[in-house]
């Protein structure tokens, strides 16, 4: 069904009036009001909605033209015909410089085809209209969306051919860095490299409802480390397949839950150090090297360790883990009383492999040797100093509790 047109027809000569209505007859879609004046016909506009206004030029009072411009005063978008008997160039052009939309010569011709004039007008306007609102709300939506991800409180991010296309200032932010400059930028220089293997679920090729979680520690531009959450899905962008993600800084819940972890697996050690000294069935050297285990286990990325015990005032390997060449090698280059003083880190040059530690077992003043440990990772100096602390006084009980029993020790070798 057509929509009804609604047309004002602003005409002061009864015939021509006349003439239009008959043009009309045939076109039930056309509701026709009539003013004979153009004060009439702008009361009429201003009270009523049309959808096309039709003008007669010369008009008692009002002209035609001053008519036209009070319409476009408060409607700039609406259909205004002005007819005229009388078609002169001069006029049409006046008529279209007042923003007239069409210009119509009076005739018995042109009233009989007012009717295809009007729809053809009226359709492309309601068309311009659809287009104008259409364009306002894709550019109102694109605000909103543009608003949420500037605003957003995750970094937000396209990533295609494995560099950022784009990222909102969040994503800026979390890596320390003004985000236009991380546009063009791979992905991968910001990882870790021991965590190198996210990048790959960068580009996940499947598609679900609920886009999976990730972890990864990401390197910000000033060479702090952060650890950081994204998901991702797949997406097409500019053309070509890209990956929409969007990313929250956890530095604070990992660091806890790692935390977390670390103190259970200290009170695990502590444990079960703990249980073996109150068990008769353990000689010195099965306690010391489950002890070790314990150690080894708590520490994070620990490759090498050992236990020493004072011997006739030198420092015996009583439990191994590891390499006996490197752990040596590194005794070697450190005094006896430096490794009975405090717990400490060492960074040595001339060992590079590895990163040391190392804490006396001693309590109430009385010294009975020392924990050396290795890693190939970067120990953390509190975590590492602080673990080994704890459990060298547990140590340094079971070994008490031992020497009382009198168990026999294992012979063990000098170092």
């Amino acid at each position: 069904m057509v929509e009804p047109y609604r047309i004002l027809i602003i005409e002061d000569d009864p015939e021509h009036a006349e003439l239009i209505r008959r043009g009309f007859k045939k076109h039930d879609e056309f509701f026709l009001d009539f003013a004979t004046t153009g004060e009439e016909g702008l009361e009429m506009v201003e009270r009523g909605s049309y959808d096309l206004i039709s003008v007669d030029l010369v008009l008692p009072g009002i002209g035609g033209l001053d008519v036209l411009v009070r319409i476009r005063k408060f409607d700039q978008d609406i259909p205004v015909v002005m007819v005229s008997g009388h078609g002169t160039t001069e006029m049409a052009v006046v008529a279209f410089e007042n923003r007239a939309t069409k210009y119509v010569v009076k005739s018995i011709e042109s009233f009989r085809s007012l009717p295809y004039i009007f729809e053809n007008l009226i359709q492309e306007a309601r068309f311009k209209a659809s287009e104008r609102d259409m364009r306002a709300q894709i550019e109102r939506s694109e605000r909103i969306h543009r608003n949420i991800v500037e605003n957003a409180l995750a970094g937000i991010y396209i990533l295609q051919d494995g560099a950022f296309k784009l990222v909102n200032p969040k994503l800026g932010e979390i890596f320390g860095s003004p985000h236009e400059k991380l546009i063009g930028m791979p992905f991968w220089k910001l990882v870790q490299p021991d965590d190198l293997e996210c990048v790959s679920k960068l580009e996940n090729k499947g598609s679900c409802d609920a886009a999976p979680a990730y972890e990864s520690r990401i390197t910000r531009r000033d060479g702090q480390a952060r650890w950081v959450e994204f998901r991702t899905v797949p997406i097409e962008f500019e053309g070509s397949r890209a990956v929409l993600g969007n990313l929250i800084d956890i530095t604070s819940r990992k660091e806890r839950e790692i935390e977390l972890t670390r103190q259970s697996r200290k009170l695990t050690a502590i444990n079960n150090i703990m249980i073996r000294s109150l068990d008769p069935g353990y000689d010195m050297d099965d306690a010391l090297s489950n002890a070790l285990s314990d150690i080894m286990t708590g520490m994070d990325g620990s490759e090498i360790g050992g236990i020493f015990l004072l011997e006739g005032g030198k420092l015996v390997l009583r439990s191994l883990h590891g390499s006996v060449e490197d752990l040596v090698y590194f005794i070697q280059g450190i005094s006896q009383d430096v490794l009975l003083s405090t717990p400490r880190i060492y960074k040595r040059e001339s060992d590079a492999d590895y990163l040391w530690a190392s804490a006396p077992i001693a309590c109430n003043g009385v010294t009975r040797g020392a924990i050396v440990v290795a890693s190939r990772g970067e120990l953390e100096e509190n975590h590492c100093i602080s673990f080994l602390g704890d459990l060298t006084s547990h140590i340094n009980r079971l070994v008490e509790i031992c020497n009382n029993r009198g168990m026999t020790r294992s012979v063990s070798a000098d170092v």
